[in-house]
């Protein structure tokens, strides 16, 4: 528990450090110890899962308080950043420090002192140990010491001494992958309890507005067309990293001012396709490395920022790898009118296959 130690008098630090200049914005503190365990989503990690993780979660939250249509939709959601570290309490899986930024969403009355909140943080892990061959075989969950990492809190916040500090307790899910840069890559995933307290910043009460629904549009169907590239390995282990190209069209139809239903086309060109070979599944000697896959989707719009969601079937799939069905989530930034950039991930039944990095074009 040292660990644990150490990090609680980091926070009380941290605490007493943003006190000094974070009074020009309404915002407040967070921390959070959790405990919890590792989920044996594969029989492959059963070896590396040990024992049962604990650490701390720390964040620094900024208030929305500006009168802006969008964020009456979602109930004024806070915005800001936070620090992990995850002991997976294994000596094969090693232990986890994690950066994100973080959205919170108010799942009940945003001025009341009884609050539910659903955080969703996306960001950067540095692994202590890592899968290598000789010295550490047996981590299949993750290979390189850097990876990437989301967690989505569901958190219970009461305030008491005039709003001023709280206690908060819930669930967390947290997850670290490499998104199959490297392999192996199973990822690892934690479902853990928490609890700590939370300490207001702000000097006065700031009521916000009632929620808003968002209106309906009658906007007429969106083309988009978006060109992905990135590099990906297979999974056998050591196989070599090669880089990929999608293209897509896209059809996009507004629901609200806030959601789109999407559907489309992918084409893939995995160059690492040529030399897989599943030993599992023998298949005949295919080098073509083109796939054709067809998708249905939703975009939750977030100012310019859009949450993506796909899930998709190969039609045309000459060299079969690890499912027909795969499924896509990241985000989308809206530049202007008509030009976008893409983050997304490519999974096949939820095993990572490719990051991609995007650029769009909407008629």
């Amino acid at each position: 528990m040292k660990y644990l130690h150490r990090h609680i008098v980091l926070f009380i630090l941290f605490c007493v450090a943003k006190d000094t200049f974070a009074q020009s914005k309404p915002s407040f503190l967070e921390t959070n110890v959790f405990y919890g365990i590792a989920l044996e989503h594969d029989k492959s990690l059963k070896t590396a899962i040990q024992g049962n993780p604990y650490g701390i979660m720390l964040s620094y939250n900024i208030q929305n308080t500006k009168k802006k249509e969008w964020l009456s939709y979602y109930n004024y959601p806070d915005y800001g950043f936070s620090a992990l570290y995850e002991n997976t309490n294994s000596t094969i899986l090693g232990e986890m420090y994690g950066v994100y930024g973080h959205y919170n969403f108010y799942l009940s009355n945003r001025n009341a002192r009884n609050k539910l909140l659903f955080r969703f943080a996306l960001g950067l892990a540095y692994i202590t140990n890592p899968y290598h061959e000789i010295k550490n075989p047996y981590n299949f969950a993750l290979a390189s010491k850097l990876a990437g990492s989301a967690y989505f809190n569901l958190n219970y916040h009461g305030s008491f001494l005039k709003n001023k500090i709280g206690f908060n307790t819930g669930i967390s899910l947290i997850h670290f992958s490499n998104a199959g840069i490297k392999n192996p890559n199973l990822g690892l995933n934690t479902f853990a309890i928490n609890m700590g307290i939370h300490y207001d910043l702000k000097s006065e009460e700031n009521p916000f507005p009632e929620k808003v629904k968002p209106p309906k549009t009658k906007q007429k169907i969106g083309y988009n067309f978006i060109l992905r590239s990135g590099i990906n390995e297979s999974k056998n282990i050591g196989s070599g990293k090669y880089p990929f190209y999608v293209a897509t069209f896209m059809l996009d139809k507004k629901m609200s001012s806030i959601s789109s239903i999407t559907t489309g086309l992918d084409y893939f060109d995995s160059k690492f396709l040529k030399k897989y070979i599943d030993d599992d599944e023998p298949q005949p000697k295919i080098t073509n490395t083109k796939r054709i896959g067809m998708f249905f989707g939703h975009a939750l719009q977030l100012n310019k920022l859009a949450v993506v969601s796909q899930v998709g079937y190969h039609l045309y799939y000459p060299k079969k790898y690890v499912s027909r069905v795969y499924e896509r989530f990241g985000l989308n930034y809206k530049v202007n009118n008509h030009f976008s950039a893409e983050l997304t991930l490519k999974l096949n039944l939820f095993r990572a296959e490719m990051l991609e990095f995007g650029v769009g074009y909407r008629l």
